[in-house]
């Protein structure tokens, strides 16, 4: 976060921590991850469509994903201080890019479920990797600003890329070796870098119930944007494939939703600045439920009655996670602060493995739409919590908190004791 004084000072390229070149280079290894990934999971849901998997079982393969990640991001920041950024994340891009082949070598729903585990796995690495070289190169008057434009370029692409699905027809293998080229080619810039390790502080340790404690909205708004959120990103492809949209609006859908979160996510960050979080968290939280429920009644109106709510849904409903884990700051000491977020994290990648699986359940019983209606009723819940702990909990004072608008890991490895440690966002 900029204090008052650097903020006043500006800050210029000859500023100490500010690397501009190596900060570009890391932003388009990750550009090229979110590129892939993007194309990835939207494909992998359409062509399961095609092939016939059932929804409960298309969420499976995508919260595979999810526990995947989840898995990665407790046992990987050992393997990266061992072997050293750069070999760590091609080995990890290795892996992602060959098993993104091997989706069409084993066209079978079991083994799409362990791939979809050993990429979430591979991409916890490199994420993992490219967020803690990124925080090396930056100081405490710089982070904010650098980690915000991450943010932004993460989510805008992620939105762009969704266009990549109408360059092929998904039941060929074109858009597979695409995927299979941009994970490759993510390899060139970060590891054109100097390898230098990134240190951080000493940093007290911080355990989950005492994190419930500080802050029990935050725990359980970490766990329920998870859980709600995680269903669209796995589902929301079978949703718009299963209410008759063709390849190209399957692509427009999704990326409506990531454009809202792209342009909302600064104007909600500004009011939870400026006013109590908890009624802003309350507010997205049912706006996007209310979104949600929206769905139910226009999932036959065609493209544009669609792609409008879409922007809705994916405008309040993204950025939640920002909020909740800003509103848990608030009340954490500046030494707790990134053990906390690592919790945080793991609650969100916890709800976040379920999350598919139960939405695929419930499109089963209630069909397309059984997805937002799943989402709208954890949504509400938050909603309800966000409004009660407002009524009846703390006094709260809004503090600025500038995050990335999507959980991501964002730690810094101490590599000369080879111990992980989580650096705050």
């Amino acid at each position: 976060m900029l204090d008052s004084t650097t903020a006043s000072k500006g800050t210029g390229i000859g500023r100490p921590g500010v690397h501009i070149a190596p900060v570009a280079t890391l932003l388009a290894s990750v550009g090229l991850l979110v590129l892939g990934n993007g194309l990835q999971g939207t494909l992998l849901v359409v062509r399961a469509g095609q092939e016939g998997f059932r929804s409960e079982t298309i969420g499976l393969m995508m919260s595979a994903y999810f526990a995947g990640y989840a898995l990665g991001s407790v046992v990987l920041p050992r393997v990266v201080s061992s072997a050293g950024h750069i070999r760590a994340f091609a080995g990890f891009a290795s892996i992602a890019s060959a098993t993104a082949l091997l989706h069409l070598l084993l066209l079978d729903a079991w083994a799409w479920s362990v791939l979809r585990a050993v990429t979430g796995f591979a991409y916890a690495g490199m994420i993992l990797v490219t967020e803690s070289w990124l925080n090396a190169h930056a100081v405490t008057s710089t982070r904010g600003r650098l980690l915000s434009i991450y943010g932004m370029i993460t989510m805008g692409i992620w939105a762009l890329g969704q266009g990549l699905l109408n360059v092929a027809p998904p039941e060929g293998v074109v858009l597979f070796l695409i995927v299979s080229i941009l994970i490759s080619l993510a390899l060139v810039p970060i590891t054109l870098l100097p390898s230098r390790p990134p240190t951080v502080p000493h940093q007290v340790g911080f355990d989950l119930s005492r994190l419930f404690a500080m802050s029990p909205l935050g725990t359980l708004g970490a766990f329920l944007s998870g859980l709600a959120l995680s269903a669209f990103w796995g589902m929301g492809p079978n949703f718009a494939q299963e209410v008759g949209l063709d390849t190209a609006g399957i692509s427009a859908f999704m990326a409506a939703v990531l454009f809202g979160a792209l342009f909302l996510q600064w104007p909600l960050g500004w009011l939870s600045d400026r006013y109590p979080r908890r009624l802003v968290i309350a507010f997205s939280a049912l706006a996007a439920a209310l979104a949600g429920i929206g769905f139910v009644f226009i999932a036959d109106a065609g493209l544009p009655a669609l792609l409008s709510l879409g922007f809705v849904f994916g405008g309040f409903g993204i950025p939640l996670y920002t909020l909740v884990v800003a509103h848990a700051n608030d009340r954490l000491k500046a030494d707790e602060m990134l053990a906390a977020a690592r919790g945080l994290l793991l609650l969100n990648g916890l709800g976040a493995a379920f999350g598919p699986f139960v939405a695929g359940l419930s499109m089963r019983l209630l069909g397309p739409t059984g997805l937002f209606v799943y989402a709208a009723i954890l949504l509400t819940i938050l909603a309800l919590a966000a409004f009660l702990r407002r009524l009846h909990g703390p006094e709260e004072e809004a503090v600025s908190s500038p995050l990335p608008c999507t959980p991501q890991i964002a730690m810094t490895l101490d590599t000369r004791g080879h111990e992980p440690r989580a650096e705050r966002a």
